[in-house]
C-alpha cells in the first residue's frame, strides 16, 4: 500500500447527512417522520459510516442537495462554518454586522459542479491529444 492510499479519507456518510441537516436548520424529528423511525434512531443514523441507499434518498430529499454529496464528501473544512450562518448563533457572537447574502450549500454544490465540470474537459482534452499523438505518430511511418 502506498502513501496516496494511506491518505485517501473515506466519507462518512453519517456526519455528512448531519452536517447538511443542521447548516439548513433541520431536525431530526423530521428525518424521523419521514423514515418512520424515531428521532433517537435518527440519531444513531448519522453516527454511522455507511448509511442505506433509503436513507440517503430521505435526507437529500429534506435537505435539498443531491446524494452524491452525502456519499462522497470527505472535507470536512467545507461544512464547519455553515451553522452559523443557519443557527443565528453569529448574532450571539456580536457578528451582527455580518450579512450572508448567499446560501453556504449552494456555493459548495456550484463547486462541485465545476469541479465536475473542469474534470470533464481535461479528460476531453487528453483524448483530443492522444489522437493527434496517434495521428502524428502515423504520419511519421
Amino acid at each position: 500500500m502506498n502513501d496516496t492510499e494511506n491518505n485517501k479519507k473515506i466519507p462518512h456518510q453519517g456526519k455528512n447527512a448531519k452536517r447538511f441537516r443542521e447548516a439548513k436548520g433541520i431536525k431530526q424529528e423530521a428525518i424521523a417522520i419521514e423514515l418512520d423511525i424515531t428521532q433517537q434512531a435518527v440519531s444513531q443514523l448519522e453516527k454511522r459510516q455507511e448509511l442505506d441507499d433509503e436513507v440517503i434518498k430521505v435526507y437529500a430529499k429534506i435537505v435539498g442537495i443531491d446524494e452524491y454529496f452525502i456519499r462522497n464528501m470527505v472535507d470536512d473544512s467545507i461544512l464547519e462554518g455553515c451553522n452559523y450562518f443557519y443557527d443565528n448563533s453569529f448574532q450571539n457572537r456580536d457578528y451582527s454586522s455580518q450579512i450572508l447574502n448567499f446560501n453556504p450549500l449552494d456555493k459548495l454544490v456550484e463547486l462541485y459542479s465545476e469541479k465536475d465540470q473542469l474534470y470533464e474537459r481535461i479528460v476531453q482534452l487528453e483524448k483530443e491529444k492522444n489522437t493527434l499523438l496517434e495521428n502524428l505518430l502515423k504520419e511519421r511511418k
